[in-house]
């Protein structure tokens, strides 16, 4: 979908501007020596804020605006010029011809003044070019910022762009791309995205100079990068007109150079030198002109030196058909032509990123039930008012311009609403824990504004009982939940475990919705093995001498011990083994992962076979194997066993994760692999986890 650019009214900055342009366009392209436009930045008058926040901005963008290889920046200039405007008879002073000294005298002909308001929560930042001269104000140009003061210097660095937009530059074309032209403009400093310029074939004038333009039309520059953006064409017809070699201006200088091309000499009388005139409107205005090739600027317009006979005329205007005729230039007179625009059509999708949204297209109502993408045929080009609604969301409401000169496609995508969730307890007046932080509240509570997702609640009365649950909080939605305080028990985490949030686990391409849970921060050790070996008399690891662990591995993870072992000490724990799901989300968080810390290896950061060690080591030792939940050693060390079977045969239970047996090679959190539920090996070992209740 093409979007309407912002458009300013450019007034040529005479004089200098077709000096400079003519000294840049005799060089390709621009050169480090081109002249600079002199130009004093007065400081910005304070309206309703404080004076030193204006001087702040007058500095942001004075700098800025220094930094340009279009411009010198002036500031001696800049006191005699506010001492002149101070004056209230400053004009009555001086005499046209002192004033045009007075400019010379003040080296600098155009000025930089603004003002810094706020009115309300913005600061509006405004600026004007002015003529040193005459004080005629050549452009304005508003900047609104809404990110507090902290970040002004955002705001001035934009004004400043947009302020060196009115500058002149020249360039060259160095590549072509179908219709696209890759221009180097030689400067620095860029273009703005969106901005026009103005693409040329120019032949040498009488002097030398490339005055005289074969022909000329209006480009949009995208993707500025350095001194080199990319053109494209407004008028879909004018792409074919140029290549690599031709000229690109700023639309002031390009008429500029075109009126000083027509200006060889006096033209007292234009019937008996062969010249008419002609004034062009269009319904709408704005339109695009090109008369004989010549960009000549947009609607209404008037030529008022054309040559006598009949000329080839392109009108376009984004959204409208283009317009081919003729018109006429009689000597001695000014020919009206007035043209009616038709609205382009085509195909417009729109698509959202949630199913069921409610669209309003102009006075169009549509409902996407089930899904999220409509197709719109014999749309109509041009600006359309466009809402989408959805329960639980922000309404999404914009304006917006639509080309058609292609099929165009919209994408918008919903803002959800927080959702509130109130809780209650049996008995009432808990207090009320979210997500770890107590909220200095009780129950009965509605906590509002909540972000969409899972969140842990807890309750706990002082002395008497606790609860805990997670619950999901829906966008736009007041959930009700309800807890039952139990007596004696007050819902602490257990000791040298980690809570995991409930959440949808991505994976492989599959996701899977996972419910909170309790999972061991490290790997069960030898010495809390050798506890359960000596309550139970369960038999100890086969690599144990005289069924003891050796002395300096207490804090090892336990290895050599089957699935039926270590669900066994689970269950005598009050615990459980985790389920492959379960083990992957306290590995890698909620998206998928190659590492606990993200995608790359890092050099030392867990025991795995390429570190060298080739046996496991003290849990929690290497301390960048740390999930994002806080669960150490998922990637190295040990693998460990999950509730889960490897095949279809439900023949062999599953372990998970890298060891000290696993290359790096290897994406870690992937590991797989299965053993027979009663064997185990050197390099697996396990951690337990435990439940923990889920509303939804």
């Amino acid at each position: 979908m093409t979007m309407k650019a912002d458009t300013r009214y450019i007034l040529p900055l005479p004089g200098i501007f077709i000096f400079l342009l003519f000294l840049s366009v005799n060089t390709c392209p621009a050169q480090s020596s081109q002249p600079k436009v002199l130009l004093s930045v007065q400081q910005f008058e304070a309206i309703g804020t404080a004076g030193a926040l204006a001087a702040t901005v007058s500095e942001l963008v004075r700098n800025e605006l220094a930094r340009s290889s279009r411009l010198s920046v002036l500031e001696e200039t800049g006191r005699l010029y506010r001492i002149q405007r101070q004056s209230v008879r400053w004009r009555d002073l001086f005499r046209e011809g002192s004033l045009r000294r007075l400019g010379e005298l003040l080296e600098s002909r155009y000025v930089l003044t603004g003002s810094v308001s706020t009115p309300g929560d913005a600061i509006i930042l405004a600026a004007r070019i002015v003529d040193g001269e005459t004080g005629r104000v050549l452009a304005a140009e508003t900047v609104e910022h809404t990110g507090g003061v902290s970040t002004i210097a955002a705001a001035a660095a934009t004004l400043a762009r947009r302020v060196l937009a009115y500058f002149p530059l020249a360039g060259r074309v160095i590549e072509q791309r179908g219709d696209t032209l890759i221009a180097d403009i030689g400067l620095d400093d860029g273009v703005l995205p969106g901005q026009e310029l103005t693409v040329a074939d120019l032949e040498p004038g009488a002097r030398g100079f490339e005055s005289k333009r074969v022909r000329s039309a209006r480009y949009r520059a995208e993707q500025p990068r350095g001194n080199r953006c990319a053109l494209v064409p407004l008028l879909e017809s004018s792409s074919r007109w140029f290549g690599v070699g031709a000229t690109v201006l700023s639309p002031g200088g390009a008429d500029e150079l075109l009126a000083s091309s027509r200006r060889s000499g006096e033209v007292p009388e234009l019937e008996h030198q062969g010249f008419g005139a002609v004034s062009i409107t269009s319904d709408p205005p704005g339109a695009l002109a090109i008369v004989s090739g010549l960009d000549v600027g947009r609607t209404p317009l008037k030529v008022p030196q054309l040559a006598a006979g009949r000329h080839e005329l392109l009108l376009g205007l984004e959204g409208y058909e283009q317009v081919w005729d003729s018109i006429l230039a009689v000597p001695g007179e000014v020919r009206e032509y007035d043209f009616k625009l038709e609205r382009r059509t085509g195909r417009l999708t729109i698509v959202t990123s949630q199913p069921d949204v409610s669209l309003r297209v102009d006075t169009l109502e549509l409902k996407l039930e089930g899904t999220a993408t409509v197709t719109l045929e014999d749309f109509p080009a041009g600006e359309h008012h466009i809402t989408a609604r959805k329960p639980g969301y922000e309404t999404w409401r914009r304006k917006v311009d639509v080309d058609l000169r292609a099929d165009s496609v919209l994408h918008i995508e919903l803002v959800p609403y927080p959702g509130s969730v109130l809780v209650t307890s049996s008995p009432p007046g808990a207090s009320v824990v979210l997500d770890g932080t107590f909220l200095g509240k009780t129950t009965p509570w509605r906590m509002v504004r909540l972000q969409p997702g899972p969140h842990v609640v807890r309750t706990v009365i002082p002395g008497q009982g606790a609860a805990v649950d997670t619950v999901l909080v829906v966008p736009g939605q007041d959930i009700t939940l309800e807890q039952e305080i139990r007596e004696g028990w007050f819902g602490f985490i257990p000791a040298g475990m980690k809570l995991i949030p409930a959440a949808t686990l991505v994976a492989g391409g599959d996701s899977v919705w996972v419910d909170s849970f309790y999972i061991d921060t490290y790997e069960v050790t030898n010495r809390q093995y050798a506890l359960f070996v000596e309550a139970t008399g369960r038999k100890a690891p086969r690599h144990w001498k005289d069924g003891e662990f050796a002395e300096d591995e207490g804090n090892h993870p336990v290895t050599g011990v089957s699935y039926e072992d270590a669900a066994a000490f689970a269950a005598w724990c009050g615990k459980r083994l985790p389920t492959e799901p379960e083990w992957e989300l306290a590995a890698m968080g909620p998206s998928e992962r190659m590492y606990p810390w993200g995608d790359n290896y890092r050099p030392g950061a867990a025991n795995i076979w390429s570190e060298g060690r080739g046996a496991a080591g003290a849990v929690g030792e290497y301390t960048e194997d740390v999930s994002p939940y806080g669960v150490h050693d998922m990637a190295g060390n040990v693998a460990e066993w999950v509730d889960g079977w490897s095949d279809e045969q439900r023949t062999y239970r599953v372990f998970r994760g890298g060891s000290f047996y696993v290359n790096q090679q290897e994406p870690s959190l992937y590991s797989r692999d299965g053993l027979y539920p009663v064997s185990g090996n050197s390099y697996t070992g396990f951690r337990c986890a435990r439940n923990l209740r889920t509303r939804r």
